[in-house]
C-alpha cells in the first residue's frame, strides 16, 4: 500500500493518493422508461431483469460516440460492447440490491437537483421552459430524465454507504504520513547499459533467431490511400440561415412554449411508508405524522424546527423543510393537488403519496411570467437552424446514397450534386484510419473485392449520427513481411541493448557485493529523497532505498531499471514530522481506497450470485 501511496505522491501534498480509480456506473437503461417491446430477445438477463436491446444500443451508441471524441478513432467494436454490458449488468444488480435493501429516492430530492443545475436557470432562478427547451434538443421526455437522476442517486446512495462505513484508524494514517515523509540521505551511483554495448557482439544468427521468434512483430499491415465524401447535418447547418422574421414567427406561434407556469415555493414533513410494511406499520406512521401535525397546527411557527427534527426526508429535513420553488407537474399528483389549493402561509393537513404522509406549509407563489423574444432568440434561432438541417439531410442523405452506388466509379457526380469537396487520405491501416474513416463498417466496405480490386465506391455509411461517408480505394498495399535484411539493423539494436543491460545489471550487482564488503567506491555528492521527494530516482530505485534495513549505517541497496543498474548507499535517515492537514488527508484517501475495494469485492459478490445471461449476439457487430 505504501508504494501505492508514494507513486501518487509526486509533488505537494494534495497529490498524494488523489488519483484513485472511482468505482463509476453509466446512467444508462432507466427501468420502467425504456422495455422490451417483445420482439426481440433481451441483450441480457440479471436474474429476473431483462436488459433491453433498446438500452443496449443507446448505451453503446453513447459510448461509442464519446471514444470517438476522445481518442478520434473507432474502438474494437466487440471489446466496446462487451464493457458496455458488462456495466449495464453492474448497475442493474446495484439497483436492484438498493432497492430490495429500502433505499428511496423521493421526487423533492430529484426537484432539488433539477433545480440546482445551472442550465435550467434564469437569473438565479429554476426555468421550466429551459428545462423543456433541454428536453427537446436531447430528444428525451422529463420523466425519462427524471428517471435517470433518480437512478443515479439510488446508486449513489450504495456508494456513499460504503465510503462512510470504512474505517481507517487514525494511528495508521500517522504511521504512514511518518513513512511518506521519512527522509534518507543516499549516494548513487550508475551503470548504464549505454557503457557496455561497446563490449558486446551479435551474431546473425541471434538475429535469424530473433526474427523466426518474433515474425508477428515485423508483419506489415494491409493500407490504403483513399478519396472519400462527408454529407453531414452539422455542415448542412452551416449553410441555413433563419432570419430574425421567421424566429419572431416561430415565438408568436409557440407562446405557450416561452410563458413560464405559476410556480409553488413549499416546505414539508414527511414521514415515510415502507412500501413493503403491513397495515400495522402503516398506522403508525400515519399516528406519528397526525401527532407531528398537532404540533405544528398548535405552533406553526415551530414547522421549521419540527421539520429538521421529524422529516425523514433527509435534504429538504436539514433545511427546514423547505423545498424550494416547483411547477405543478415536478411533483407527485396527490402533493401538487394540495400545494396548488393552499394559500399563501397555510398548512395542510395529511397529504398521502407513495411515498408517505406529508404536512405542507405553502411559502410563497411565485406567478407565471413570460420569455421574452430577446431572451429566447438564440434558443430559437438554433432550433430551426437544426429543423431546417435536419430536413435537408433526410432529403438529400437518400439521394447521396442512391447516386454514389449507382455511380460507383466516382465520387465526382456526387460531389458536384451536393456542393461537397473530394477529400483524400494519406496511407492508414485499420488501426491507424482518421476520422470520419474509423468506422468499422465503413473499413470493412473499404477492404472488400469491390472497393479493393474494382476501385468502386464504398455504399454510403453512416460514420456516426447524422453523418454519411462514401469512399473509394486509390491505392491498396496487401499485409505482408518485412524480410530480414530490412529489419536486421533494428534486430541487432535491439539484442545489443539487452545484452549491454544484462552486462551492467551484472556489474552493478558485483558492486553492489563490495560496497557491502568494505570495499570503497568512489561516491558522487549526497542528495536526499523521500517517498514523497523522490528527485531524479526511478520507481524500482525508491522501492530498493526505502526497503533497505537502516538499523545499522551506512546500508546499501541496488534497483535494476530499463537502462541497467543503480547502486546506493544510505547514509542518514530522518524520521518524518507529522503534520495534521497531511494525516486528515491520507485517512481520507485511503478510507476511499478501502471504501473502493470493499465496493469491488461487494460487486463480485453480487455477480457471483446472480443468474448473468448474456445473448451471444449481442456482442457480435451487426449490420447497420
Amino acid at each position: 500500500m505504501l508504494e501505492a501511496i508514494r507513486e501518487r505522491a509526486q509533488g505537494w501534498i494534495a497529490r498524494v493518493i488523489l488519483v484513485l480509480i472511482a468505482l463509476t456506473f453509466a446512467v444508462w437503461g432507466v427501468e420502467g422508461y425504456f422495455g422490451n417491446d417483445g420482439k426481440e430477445p433481451p441483450a441480457a438477463k440479471v436474474n429476473d431483469d431483462e436488459i433491453s436491446q433498446r438500452d443496449f444500443l443507446k448505451a453503446l451508441k453513447e459510448q461509442s460516440e464519446e471514444m470517438q471524441q476522445q481518442l478520434g478513432a473507432t474502438v474494437e467494436d466487440k471489446a466496446l460492447r462487451a464493457r458496455v454490458l458488462e456495466q449495464l449488468v453492474n448497475t442493474r444488480l446495484l439497483l436492484r440490491t438498493a432497492q430490495n435493501a429500502g433505499f428511496t429516492v423521493l421526487d423533492p430530492q430529484i426537484q432539488a437537483i433539477l433545480g440546482g443545475i445551472e442550465q435550467f436557470q434564469e437569473e438565479g432562478k429554476f426555468s421550466n421552459a429551459r428545462l423543456e427547451a433541454w428536453l427537446r434538443n436531447q430528444g428525451m421526455g422529463q420523466a425519462e430524465l427524471m428517471g435517470m437522476i433518480a437512478q443515479d442517486m439510488l446508486l449513489k446512495q450504495v456508494q456513499i454507504g460504503y465510503g462512510e462505513g470504512a474505517v481507517v484508524p487514525m494511528p495508521t494514517a500517522v504511521r504512514l504520513n511518518g513513512l511518506l515523509a521519512q527522509e534518507r540521505e543516499v549516494n548513487e551511483v550508475g551503470f548504464d547499459r549505454k557503457d557496455f554495448l561497446a563490449a558486446v557482439q551479435v551474431d546473425q544468427a541471434a538475429i535469424q533467431a530473433d526474427y523466426d521468434a518474433h515474425k508477428s512483430d515485423y508483419a506489415t499491415p494491409a493500407t490504403l490511400r483513399v478519396q472519400y465524401l462527408v454529407l453531414s447535418q452539422a455542415a448542412l447547418a452551416e449553410k441555413v440561415q433563419v432570419s430574425d422574421e421567421q424566429a419572431n414567427k416561430f415565438y408568436e406561434a409557440n407562446a405557450a412554449r416561452f410563458q413560464e407556469p405559476e410556480r409553488r415555493r413549499a416546505s414539508h414533513i414527511l414521514i415515510k411508508i415502507d412500501a413493503a410494511g403491513d397495515a400495522k406499520a402503516r398506522a403508525a406512521a400515519k399516528a406519528s405524522a397526525e401527532q407531528i401535525l398537532a404540533e405544528v397546527k398548535k405552533t406553526p411557527a415551530s414547522f421549521d424546527d419540527l421539520a429538521r427534527k421529524h422529516s425523514q426526508d433527509p435534504v429538504s429535513g436539514a433545511r427546514g423543510g423547505d423545498l424550494g420553488a416547483f411547477t405543478r407537474d415536478m411533483m407527485v399528483k396527490p402533493f401538487s393537488d394540495a400545494a396548488f389549493l393552499l394559500q399563501q402561509g397555510a398548512i395542510s393537513g395529511l397529504v398521502e403519496t407513495q411515498f408517505g404522509y406529508h404536512i405542507i406549509r405553502l411559502d410563497a407563489i411565485v406567478p407565471g411570467a413570460k420569455i421574452g423574444f430577446a431572451l429566447a432568440k438564440a434558443d430559437i434561432l438554433s432550433e430551426l437552424k437544426q429543423q431546417e438541417a435536419q430536413r435537408r439531410f433526410i432529403e438529400t442523405a437518400e439521394r447521396f446514397s442512391n447516386m454514389v452506388y449507382e455511380q460507383p466509379d466516382s465520387l465526382a457526380p456526387a460531389a458536384k450534386e451536393f456542393g461537397l469537396n473530394i477529400e483524400e487520405s494519406g496511407w492508414f491501416d485499420r488501426n491507424t484510419a482518421p476520422a470520419p474513416l474509423a468506422s468499422e463498417r465503413l473499413l470493412d466496405a473499404l477492404l472488400s473485392e469491390d472497393a479493393r480490386g474494382k476501385k468502386q465506391n464504398t455504399e454510403a455509411v453512416e460514420v456516426s449520427p447524422n453523418t454519411l461517408v462514401s469512399a473509394r480505394v486509390l491505392e491498396y498495399r496487401a499485409a505482408g513481411q518485412r524480410p530480414l535484411a530490412e529489419v536486421a539493423e533494428v534486430i541487432r539494436q535491439k539484442l545489443s541493448l539487452e545484452l549491454a543491460r544484462k552486462r551492467a545489471i551484472e556489474a552493478g550487482g558485483k558492486a553492489l557485493e563490495n560496497a557491502r564488503a568494505g570495499q570503497p567506491i568512489g561516491w558522487p555528492a549526497p542528495m536526499t529523497v523521500s517517498r514523497m521527494r523522490p528527485l531524479n530516482l526511478t520507481p524500482q530505485s525508491v522501492k530498493a532505498v526505502f526497503r533497505a534495513d537502516a538499523g545499522k549505517l551506512p546500508a546499501y541497496a541496488g534497483a535494476e531499471t530499463t537502462e541497467g543498474y543503480r547502486l546506493y548507499r544510505i547514509n542518514r535517515v530522518a524520521a518524518g514530522q507529522t503534520q495534521p492537514e497531511m494525516v486528515k488527508r491520507i485517512r481520507d484517501d485511503v478510507r476511499r481506497m478501502v471504501a473502493q475495494e470493499e465496493m469491488r469485492a461487494y460487486l463480485e459478490n453480487l455477480r457471483a450470485n446472480a443468474k448473468i445471461k448474456i445473448a451471444p449476439s449481442a456482442l457480435e457487430p451487426k449490420a447497420e
